[in-house]
């Protein structure tokens, strides 16, 4: 078929001359995919509002020979509520910089597609840091990048006592073997399950937690520490989101 319908959330938009876009998206049917959308630049294209950064939308698209490109777009949900306040918007690039880095391109996961959009929606109203921190480690074990938290991961022994978290080891040690990877960091029983609830509970949920500053500050660090791992650099909305002070703004950091 030349033409086809998919349901998508906008993760990249990049002007590329005579009013185009080339987006990258995330669909329900298709996964990550790249597309042209020309003339969407144009303050009267009829596409324009379903093409901006973050649009939940619905796309008309024409198959092309080397990149496939809107034909017609219809928003269904723009998060208004998300773009007015910077820290959030922060929050939504980091969310979409993720996908786009570790999603594979053509692989259908309508999972994680209700998941993206749930986590938009939450982050304009929730702890916009909770929702974040809940989202890395659900969006990591749906695309087969979850760390070992039920046992030592290198001698596989059961968890007790002072416990560690290794990158380069894939999760969670024990104190025997936190030699071995000189990357581990001290990472307390509290966090773990905290970090197993975030993979148990619905992101609904996260409004019920109440998590203090040490242990978000940590948090952040040793999934931030995880992710640079596997992507070998840092993302560019990680490093904006450090411009807002700990406990500072609406939604902390």
């Amino acid at each position: 078929m030349k033409l086809y319908k998919l349901e998508a959330v906008v993760l990249r938009a990049r002007d590329c001359g005579n009013a185009d876009k080339l987006l990258v998206i995330y669909s329900r049917e298709f996964g990550k995919l790249k597309l042209m959308a020309h003339g969407a630049a144009k303050p009267a294209s009829r596409k324009r509002g379903s093409v901006q950064l973050f649009a939940h939308s619905k796309f008309l698209i024409n198959r092309g020979r080397e990149l496939d490109s809107i034909s017609q777009g219809e928003i269904i949900e723009m998060f208004s509520s998300l773009r007015n306040d910077l820290e959030r918007i922060g929050y939504a690039s980091y969310l979409a910089e993720l996908v786009d880095a570790f999603a594979p391109e053509g692989e259908p996961n309508p999972a994680f597609f209700e998941l993206i959009i749930t986590t938009l929606r939450l982050l304009a109203t929730e702890d916009a840091e909770l929702v974040a921190r809940a989202f890395e480690i659900k969006a990591l074990t749906m695309l087969g990048y979850r760390p070992s938290l039920e046992r030592c991961t290198h001698c596989r022994s059961p968890l007790s006592g002072h416990l560690y978290f290794s990158p380069a080891a894939g999760g969670v040690l024990c104190e025997d073997c936190r030699p071995s990877y000189p990357d581990a960091r001290t990472c307390s029983q509290g966090i773990l399950e905290l970090i197993k609830l975030f993979l148990r509970w619905r992101p609904v949920r996260l409004r019920q937690l109440r998590v203090d500053r040490p242990d978000r500050n940590l948090l952040k660090l040793l999934m931030g520490e995880f992710i640079r791992y596997h992507l070998e650099r840092e993302l560019k909305s990680a490093v904006f989101l450090r411009r807002f002070p700990n406990g500072a703004g609406k939604t902390g950091v």
